[in-house]
């Protein structure tokens, strides 16, 4: 081989040599080099249908007998306590005026000592007042709790033997498309069943 032949083909090699160098060592001139295969995406894992029904829970709390007679008991207890609020105040009016009365016949330390006596008769008023509002609410709230407990049994009871697996309260609905199946009437009737009344229990004084 002649010289100059020679420097024509070692270009050549140099470029077979640098190719041998990026695909590897396992890879050679001539030979497919292995290209990795890309994984195949799995299917996402499709969640089942929910079957759901609707329910109107604050026209089913409006009209349920037991809410009824919860409301009835608690104007009683309102009227009861309205008319004692009134005696209490017309007292404190009487004492008020006599108190005044005194300021023009008495000492200064007698008068002082019947102020003081007033003014703590009249704390005393406002805190009874306002305990007994207290307690007014803890009935009411205990019995309306007993009413919601009762409900979500009943919804429970009623959506399943519909066939549903969510029960959603109608005033949470922005939009529907197509229809769903409406249990209110049903959850109203067995409530109004299980549950016809509740005696609104007052708890005593702390």
């Amino acid at each position: 081989m002649t010289g100059g032949r020679a420097l024509a083909l070692r270009p050549i090699a140099l470029f077979l040599t640098g190719l041998a160098l990026v695909a590897g060592p396992a890879a050679s001139y001539g030979q497919e080099v292995a290209v990795p295969q890309t994984q195949v995406s799995q299917p996402a894992r499709r969640l089942p249908y929910a079957q759901v029904a609707v329910v109107d829970i604050p026209t089913i709390l409006q009209q349920a007998t037991a809410m009824r007679t919860i409301q009835q008991q608690l104007d009683v207890q309102k009227e009861q306590l309205q008319r004692d609020v009134a005696q209490q105040q017309e007292g404190l009016r009487v004492a008020e005026q006599e108190l005044a009365r005194l300021r023009q016949t008495v000492a200064v330390e007698e008068f002082d000592r019947k102020r003081t006596e007033f003014e703590t008769q009249v704390s005393a008023t406002g805190r009874a007042l306002q305990e007994r509002t207290r307690r007014l609410d803890i009935a009411f709230n205990q019995a309306r709790n007993s009413v919601i407990n009762t409900l979500d049994q009943v919804i429970a009871e009623v959506a399943k033997e519909a066939g549903a697996t969510l029960v959603i309260s109608r005033q949470f609905i922005v939009y529907q498309a197509g229809g769903a199946a409406d249990i209110t009437s049903e959850v109203l009737e067995r409530l109004n069943a299980r549950l016809p009344q509740v005696t609104v229990s007052v708890p005593p004084p702390t």
